[in-house]
């Protein structure tokens, strides 16, 4: 971790009161979130933080038929096998998809796994700087959040969000998560419309399994997260795929412009919205 994305919201309705960046620079996680409770005044808030890809394990198995309650408890020893550390170490959640998803053949979950000791740490880092952590969640998560602020689609939607280095393309419809999946092609790698072509085949795989596996249908809409050249990219994509492709605009919901801001500072807001999930 370099740095820490941010942002502040007003809940009910949802308003962007305030956002930013913090880096690291070398300095413990706790100094950098001292300092940033004291210049963004939140050290009264209820806090929500959301991990990056690197910081967990997102993986789609058969579920069994439990509880969304058990679902966690009962995917544990499922999933011992595909980590690289002890499952008696992993801190696990689970979240069942919709039941028609795979045209309704088999209930799928998806299962997100941390080390328990990094959960620990993070917990700790924040007591450090007198912060109170509310609750820790995943970019899928934080995703789906912002999809919700969305007008509700009949169809699919695709979220693209791109940080330096990856990317996250998340389906949603209804206000139901149905696929995610990750790809190491950050703006670092999409420098010229040319360098586009690889996202372009990361996105079409998507859409193909949404629509052929999954068994939802098509796509009308792909939404690519803020960024200074996001506008490029999805006129770029637009002539390449048949759905629709926009920049998310989350000033269109949240009352504050967006323009130029990178997509972990639009997680952020996802984690921020947690507090009205």
């Amino acid at each position: 971790m370099q740095s820490i994305s941010w942002a502040r919201l007003q809940q009910n309705p949802p308003l962007l009161l305030a956002h930013g960046q913090v880096t690291l620079a070398g300095r413990e996680l706790s100094t950098a979130l001292t300092e940033l409770a004291q210049e963004a005044g939140l050290e009264k808030s209820q806090l929500h933080l959301v991990l990056a890809p690197g910081q967990y394990q997102l993986m789609l198995t058969e579920a069994p038929q439990v509880g969304d309650d058990e679902l966690a408890a009962a995917l544990r020893w499922k999933v011992a096998e595909l980590l690289s550390y002890s499952v008696e170490e992993a801190s696990l959640d689970a979240f069942a998809l919709p039941e028609d998803a795979y045209r309704g053949r088999q209930r799928m979950a998806y299962v997100a796994t941390c080390p328990r000791n990094a959960v620990s740490s993070l917990d700790s880092s924040f007591a450090q700087a007198q912060l109170a952590l509310h609750s820790i969640t995943i970019p899928e998560i934080a995703c789906l959040r912002l999809g919700r602020l969305l007008q509700p689609a009949a169809d699919g939607r695709a979220l693209v969000m791109l940080s330096e280095h990856e990317c996250q393309i998340v389906l949603i419809q209804d206000g139901h998560l149905y696929l995610s999946r990750q790809a190491p092609i950050g703006w670092s790698r999409l420098l010229q419309s040319r360098d586009f072509e690889a996202l372009l085949l990361e996105i079409q795989r998507s859409l193909d399994y949404y629509d052929s596996q999954i068994g939802k249908g098509v796509v009308r809409q792909v939404l690519i997260s803020p960024h200074e050249h996001a506008g490029e990219l999805a006129s770029y994509l637009d002539q390449n795929l048949s759905p629709e492709v926009l920049e998310l605009d989350l000033s269109v919901w949240l009352g504050s412009s967006f323009a130029g801001v990178a997509s972990e500072q639009a997680l952020a807001i996802g984690a921020a919205l947690g507090a009205s999930a």
